[in-house]
């Protein structure tokens, strides 16, 4: 039997490649990115390896000998930086195939490929139960997420700490930039884009078992988190 997707899981299976070449420019794993991408490449500038090195700076302390589980992993560029950062092992999902493919060529060519898994998987609606894991990280990904979706995804996870990027409301305060995405995700026809409040995600996460929430902010990114405060 087919396994059920949701349809921001078809969205980016079709999407996702062609978003981070756009996202990481500088890869020779990935093919050019579409026209829109290319674009959006112009607003987006380096933010992408900005927000890896934001997330690295709030993980490090805490990260050495934990068991990582990336959602959305794409091609495997963020897992591998977790491993070189500290991690005993890292887990990669995503729901392209292709993708997946891309990071188990990553693994292939590390110095330390058992360090590291990739599987393809829909995070809202998995095939298989997701690993236990001591952290799960998400870069660029719960913002897709419909408050439904959100909760079933965090229900769905085996793990202790999160830690996850955090576009809340005050994005909106960049207007330029919310008025370039709004066009860009109708002219690609995104589902959706939801940016919540902090109490609104304290609330979801709390209904799938996460307390003690808090959100810091680094190199211009928020973070939600349950990892011990410093």
């Amino acid at each position: 039997m087919t396994p059920v997707k949701s349809k921001i899981g078809e969205y980016w299976e079709k999407h996702v490649l062609s978003w981070e070449a756009g996202a990481y420019y500088d890869d020779r794993y990935l093919q050019p990115p579409s026209w829109w991408d290319r674009l959006s490449s112009l607003f987006r500038r380096d933010d992408m390896y900005r927000r890896m090195d934001a997330a690295l700076e709030v993980l490090r302390p805490h990260l050495r000998g934990l068991r990582v589980l990336d959602v959305g992993c794409a091609s495997g560029r963020f897992a591998l930086r977790l491993l070189e950062a500290g991690a005993a092992h890292v887990t990669g999902v995503d729901i392209s195939a292709e993708a997946i493919e891309i990071a188990n060529r990553r693994r292939a060519e590390s110095e330390t490929p058992e360090k590291m898994t990739f599987f393809v998987a829909d995070v809202i609606h998995p095939e298989r139960p997701l690993p236990q894991v001591d952290l799960v990280t998400a870069l660029g990904v719960i913002e897709y997420f419909d408050a439904p979706s959100l909760l079933a995804f965090l229900r769905n996870l085996r793990t202790r700490y999160i830690l996850f990027d955090f576009p809340d409301l005050a994005r909106k305060r960049d207007v330029l930039t919310w008025y370039l995405r709004q066009v860009y995700i109708k002219v690609n026809r995104c589902p959706g884009v939801y940016l919540y409040s902090r109490r609104e995600f304290r609330h979801l996460a709390a209904q799938a078992g996460f307390e003690g929430i808090w959100f810091t902010r680094r190199i211009k990114t928020y973070f939600a988190t349950n990892l011990p405060q410093p």
